[in-house]
Parts: C-alpha cells; sequence; structure tokens
C-alpha cells in the first residue's frame, strides 16, 4: 500500500489516537488530582491538559472542564500552573522549591530572573521562607501599580425652605459642594432675569 489510505485506515488512527488522548488525559488528571500537595507536578500536568486542549475531550469549554473535573475554577487552576512555572524556574537556576504553592505564588509576575533573585534573598537566612516574607521581598522588585484614582464625591442632598437641592458631582470640573451651589445659584439668577424680561 502506498502514502494514500482509504477512509476506514484514516478512521482507524483517528480512532486510535483519541483513545491514546484519552488514556492520556486519565493519566495527567489523576496526576493532577493527587498531586493537589504537589503543586509543581499538578501545575505541570495541568498545563499540559490546557496547552494539548485534551480538556475537549471531556468539556466544551476549560472553565467547565476545570469545575466538573477539578472542582476548582479555572483562576485557580491558572495560579497552580503559574506556581508551577515558578518552580521550573526556580529548579532549572539550582534553587530549592518552596514548600507550597502559596510561597511559590508570590513570585507570579516577576521576571524569571527577578524571581531566582527573589528566591534567594528570601532564603538566605531561613531554608523555607513563609509567604508573607516572600511577598515583602518581591515587592520591593515588582513594579509599583499605578496609584488610585481619587475618588469622585458621592451625590448630596440638601433640604432648604419649600424644595430639596441635590449636587451631583462629575469627573470634569467638581471643586466642592460650596462651589457648585455658588455657581448653580449664579445660573439660577440670570434664568430668572431673562425669564422676567421674556415675560415683561
Amino acid at each position: 500500500m502506498g502514502i494514500f489510505t482509504d477512509g476506514r485506515e484514516s478512521k482507524i488512527l483517528k480512532e486510535e489516537r483519541e483513545r491514546v488522548d484519552r488514556e492520556r488525559l486519565e493519566k495527567l488528571t489523576a496526576q493532577a488530582k493527587r498531586g493537589l500537595v504537589a503543586f509543581a507536578d499538578t501545575g505541570a500536568a495541568l498545563e499540559e491538559i490546557q496547552r494539548d486542549e485534551l480538556w475537549r475531550l471531556k468539556a466544551p469549554t476549560w472553565a467547565e472542564w476545570c469545575r466538573d473535573t477539578l472542582g476548582l475554577t479555572d483562576r485557580r487552576v491558572n495560579q497552580l500552573m503559574e506556581a508551577a512555572r515558578t518552580a521550573k524556574t526556580l529548579r532549572e537556576a539550582g534553587c530549592s522549591l518552596p514548600s507550597s504553592e502559596r510561597v511559590a505564588r508570590e513570585l507570579a509576575g516577576l521576571k524569571p530572573e527577578e524571581a531566582v533573585e527573589v528566591w534567594k534573598e528570601a532564603t538566605a537566612d531561613d531554608p523555607q521562607p513563609t509567604a508573607s516574607k516572600v511577598a515583602k521581598v518581591a515587592r520591593k522588585k515588582k513594579p509599583k501599580k499605578a496609584g488610585r484614582k481619587p475618588a469622585i464625591a458621592k451625590p448630596v442632598s440638601l433640604r432648604v425652605p419649600g424644595a430639596a437641592v441635590r449636587i451631583v458631582p462629575r469627573k470634569n470640573g467638581f471643586t466642592g459642594i460650596i462651589a457648585a451651589l455658588e455657581h448653580a445659584l449664579e445660573v439660577a439668577r440670570q434664568r430668572e432675569q431673562e425669564s422676567s424680561k421674556k415675560a415683561a
């Protein structure tokens, strides 16, 4: 037989490939479930399942597979994968591994060389530092987030004889309640003058 195959043979190959992928999925899923404590192996198994899209054999979306198969949110699974990548970086640099996924996660968001540097600094006096200690060292390296924008003041309602006045601050140009009231009073006087001129 040559290069060409009939439809029956390609169907057999496809079924065989799917059988192999199903076995692989089962093996990797078992490893992930068994190894939720061994975060590095767990994250690596999950990353392979995601990368090769093996989850499609059992669920229509990654999030559903995570929820239905592992009982975890996809966000939590992504955290496990990130921690595994961090552990791999540390292992390749010849460093000891963090004692837990929680500790490793504190190095997330750092460049690999920065993660190694932070880990070495954090383990200088304690071979298994806590997550808070690693976070403290990592904060020095992580880029500072932009400061919070000042909050816009909440609307204010004032009761005056015969009326209620509501001030709704806007993003642009709000300088304070008194300034807003003074400006509103000025606008009200102008409108009143205009309407009295029209009436006369």
